[in-house]
């Protein structure tokens, strides 16, 4: 369900999510002149801001469900290589300037700790991605926090994009992302259920290059 007023979702499965964050970039989006960063001088929808509830993230396929003859921007294959590779791994190569894996890994044992001293009751379980070097990149990390939350028994994640590729990066981050929450779920040692995935950001965007696919997913159509 989209609310266009206050560009906010609420999705069964990160795939629903998906697609109806497209239609909402579609009709909310603004014009976007990229000056700076990457594809200098494509220009983009991108959304002022943006919230996200999903309440079912664990459902496979995590990937979205397409129509036949079009491409999927990912599939669950690449979305758990992903997880391995950049998110539950600090392994950097020497053409990564960061990957988001070396600011996760360290603080994953002490994220655990936390939650399972408190059972749950405690709201300092946030990883932080970056620092005060990373913001001095010329393509800072745009993934900047997860937090992890236990509300009614089910551990809910929160995570917050600076800027975020709505096509292809949103399914695979969001895939990866849950596959991380399951791992801490997997590591609690108080009763605990999986729980929602939480989307905010506030540089949520289309490209350019990706305006054909979605004429082709007929998303204005909605």
């Amino acid at each position: 369900m989209i609310n266009f007023e206050d560009n906010s979702i609420k999705a069964h499965t990160i795939g629903d999510a998906w697609r109806e964050l497209i239609t909402l970039a579609v009709r909310k989006g603004y014009d976007y002149k990229i000056e700076s960063g990457s594809y200098e001088g494509q220009i983009r929808k991108q959304l002022e801001s943006l919230k996200i509830e999903i309440s079912n993230p664990w459902e496979r396929p995590l990937s979205p469900i397409m129509p036949p003859n079009v491409p999927p921007p990912t599939d669950d294959d690449k979305i758990g290589e992903y997880a391995e590779r950049y998110l539950l791994s600090n392994r950097k190569t020497e053409n990564e300037v960061y990957t988001y894996g070396e600011h996760i890994v360290s603080q994953l044992p002490h994220i655990i700790d936390c939650l399972n001293r408190s059972n749950g009751n405690t709201n300092q379980a946030r990883i932080a991605i970056g620092n005060e070097q990373t913001t001095l990149l010329s393509d800072p990390p745009c993934l900047n926090s997860i937090n992890f939350k236990v509300v009614n028994g089910k551990l809910n994640m929160s995570i917050l994009f600076r800027s975020w590729d709505i096509v292809s990066g949103f399914p695979e981050n969001c895939g990866g992302l849950q596959i991380l929450k399951e791992y801490v779920l997997a590591h609690l040692t108080f009763p605990c259920e999986d729980g929602k995935l939480i989307c905010y950001s506030d540089g949520a965007h289309i490209y350019e290059m990706y305006f054909d696919l979605v004429n082709i997913l007929n998303v204005e159509k909605c």
